[in-house]
C-alpha cells in the first residue's frame, strides 16, 4: 500500500459522541446547572465573570438554549493574544505586583479544565470507529504504513490505539518518567510503533516549566486531577505545577512550546515521505493557517505527486455547508483531489475502499 497519513480533525471526534466546539460551553453549563451544586466553586465564578464582561452572557442565570456561546477557540483565543501582546482586559490582568494578579492566566487553565471535563464525560462511552480504524488498519497489514495527525485534545486515538498490546504510539517527543514509574513507558522491541502527532497538544499531556519536561499522564492521572486532587499536578522531581499542553487553532497560535516544535516539524519530516493524505472530519477552517502552511509545503515541495482525499460528511448535514468546506479545500489544494460524501464512520467500516 502506499505510505498514507490520516489526518484527524474535530468531526472524526464527533463521530463518537464528543461535542463540537460551538457546543462544549452549552453543554457544561447545561450539566453544571442540572447539578447546582457550584455556589462556592472558583472556577464557576471566575468563569460566570469572564463570560459575562467579555461576552454578555450570565451562565448561570440566562436561557442556555437561546444563548450563542463563543467556540473553544475564541474564548481561549483572546487570552492568548492578550498574553502574546503584553496586554489586559478590564478586570483581567496579567501578572504584575498587585496580589492575586494573573487572572487572564487562572481564567485559561479554567478553559482548559472545563473542556477536559466535558470531553471526558461524553467520550467515556464510545462507539468505537476509532478502535474499528485501527483493526481494519492492523488487519490489512497498513499500519506499519499509516501515521495520523490529530488536531484534537481528546485522547479517541490514543485509546484505540493503547487497547493493542503490541502497539506503542509514538508521539514524536520524548516524555519525562517518574522515579517509580521507571519502567511505565519502556516497551518490547518487538512491538510495533505506530506514528501520532498531535499538534495542538493533548489532554494527557503534562508539561513541566521548570524541568522543561512533559509527562504522559494516564486516564488515572488525567487532567481533571488539577481539580479534585491538586497535588497530582505537582512535577515529581521539583514540585512545580505541571500545566496542560493545549494550544487552539487560531491565528495567532503560540509556538513558545519547544515540545510542540518538535512535534510540527516531525509532522512536515514525516508527511513528505507518505503518498496518501486522508482527511477525516476536518472542515480546513481559515483559522488553522499554520496547517494549511504545513500542507501546503508537504504538497509543493515533492517530485512525486501526492494524493489527497476528503471524508468530511456526517448524517443530516447541510448541502451547502458540504460545498462551502469542498471550496475551501478545492482553493488551497487545487481541484485534482478526491472530495468525498463519505463520513468518519464509512472509513472505518470500509477503510480497505479507502487505502491504496
Amino acid at each position: 500500500m502506499k505510505k498514507t497519513a490520516i489526518f484527524l480533525g474535530g468531526g472524526a471526534s464527533a463521530a463518537e459522541g464528543a461535542p463540537v466546539q460551538s457546543m462544549i460551553f452549552q453543554k457544561y453549563f447545561t450539566a453544571l446547572r442540572a447539578e447546582n451544586n457550584y455556589s462556592d466553586c472558583t472556577l464557576v465564578r471566575e468563569l460566570r465573570a469572564y463570560f459575562k464582561q467579555m461576552f454578555y452572557i450570565d451562565v448561570l442565570q440566562d436561557d442556555l438554549d437561546k444563548i450563542h456561546f463563543p467556540t473553544f477557540e475564541e474564548a481561549i483565543g483572546l487570552l492568548d493574544l492578550a498574553v502574546r501582546k503584553r496586554q489586559s482586559f478590564k478586570n483581567f490582568d496579567l501578572e504584575n505586583l498587585a496580589q492575586n494578579s494573573n487572572r487572564i492566566g487562572y481564567i485559561r487553565q479554567y478553559l482548559v479544565l472545563l473542556m477536559a471535563e466535558v470531553l471526558e464525560d461524553k467520550t467515556s462511552v464510545v462507539r468505537g470507529f476509532h478502535r474499528e480504524l485501527v483493526e481494519h488498519l492492523n488487519e490489512f497489514g497498513c499500519l506499519r504504513d499509516t501515521i495520523f495527525i490529530s488536531t484534537n485534545y481528546d485522547v479517541l486515538i490514543d485509546r484505540a490505539l493503547s487497547f493493542r498490546d503490541d502497539i506503542r504510539i509514538d508521539y514524536g517527543i520524548e516524555f519525562t518518567k517518574d522515579r517509580k514509574e521507571a519502567g511505565l513507558l519502556s516497551t518490547p522491541q518487538s512491538v510495533l510503533p505506530v506514528t501520532l502527532y498531535k499538534v495542538h497538544g493533548s489532554l494527557n499531556w503534562s508539561y513541566c516549566p521548570t524541568c522543561n519536561s512533559v509527562k504522559l499522564i494516564d486516564e488515572q492521572q488525567g487532567i481533571l486531577n488539577l481539580l479534585t486532587d491538586p497535588s497530582q499536578a505537582r512535577c515529581s522531581q521539583c514540585q512545580s505545577v505541571r500545566t496542560p499542553v493545549i494550544v487552539p487553532p487560531t491565528f495567532f497560535k503560540n509556538m513558545s512550546n519547544s515540545f510542540l516544535t518538535i512535534v510540527w516539524h516531525k509532522t512536515e519530516m514525516s508527511l513528505n515521505d507518505i503518498e496518501h493524505l486522508i482527511f477525516c472530519g476536518y472542515s480546513f477552517p481559515d483559522a488553522d493557517m499554520h496547517i494549511k502552511y504545513l500542507i501546503k509545503r508537504i504538497q509543493t515541495n515533492r517530485t512525486d505527486k501526492l494524493k489527497i482525499t476528503v471524508i468530511n460528511n456526517y448524517p443530516g448535514k447541510k448541502a451547502e455547508k458540504l460545498d462551502e468546506e469542498k471550496e475551501r479545500y478545492l482553493r488551497f489544494l487545487g481541484t485534482d483531489i478526491c472530495f468525498t460524501n463519505n463520513t468518519f464512520e464509512d472509513f472505518c467500516s470500509q477503510t480497505e475502499q479507502f487505502i491504496e
